[in-house]
Order: C-alpha cells, then structure tokens, then sequence
C-alpha cells in the first residue's frame, strides 16, 4: 500500500484547491503536491521522534525538508514551496493518523519504538 498515491487518490482535489487558493495555479498545485508528499514522508522516516510531539509537528516537518530543492522541482520560489507545505502537513499528518497510523509510514523505525515502549512497561 502507497502512502502518497492514496493520499492522492483520496485527498488531491481537496489539497489542490487550497493550493490554488494560497496562489499557485493549478498546474502548480498538481505538479507541486506529489513531490511536497514525498519529501514530507521522507522528513518524517528521518525524524526524531521526540521532535514530533505535540505542537513541534508542523515546525519539525518543515525543518527537515529541502524546501530549496522542492521549489527548484516544482518551478515555485522558495516561499510559495514553504506556504504549500504548510498547506499540505496537515493533510498528511490526519490521512497518516486516520488511516494507518505512524506505523505504516515509518515501518521498523516505529515497530522497534512500540517493542522498547513495551518492554518498559511490562
């Protein structure tokens, strides 16, 4: 199962239209939400897990993205990169909680998280 291509398959006219209200065209959008979710989820499989408690999320996403990079794929400057994923984090973050969890976009990291909790409380 593809994190981002059900993401897409079931949130992209939602995103896509807040990207446009936020000032991309929507050739922008279409172009920039793909690759804004694969460099999310690469940010969050490298992430400190301590760095992504409560309201740090947002922040701590943005920290470890190239948002150069992303707006040098995409054709956007850097500050409409930067207002695009600050559209596009929460989007990720409720499809993650409401569908598979952590677990299934970070794989092993969370699996050896869960196992080290476990044995702390047993």
């Amino acid at each position: 199962m593809d994190l981002i291509q059900n993401l897409m398959d079931k949130e992209s006219v939602t995103i896509i239209s807040e990207l446009t209200g936020q000032g991309f065209s929507a050739e922008q959008a279409s172009g920039f939400l793909p690759e804004a979710l694969a460099s999310l989820v690469q940010s969050l499989k490298g992430a400190n897990f301590a760095d992504l408690s409560g309201s740090a999320n947002l922040t701590s996403m943005l920290d470890t993205v190239d948002i150069t990079g992303l707006a040098s794929r995409t054709g956007v400057d850097s500050s409409m990169a930067k207002t695009g994923l600050n559209a596009v984090i929460p989007h990720l973050l409720a499809f993650v909680q409401e569908n598979q969890g952590l677990t299934g976009l970070l794989g092993e990291k969370v699996s050896g998280l869960t196992s080290a909790f476990r044995r702390l409380h047993h």
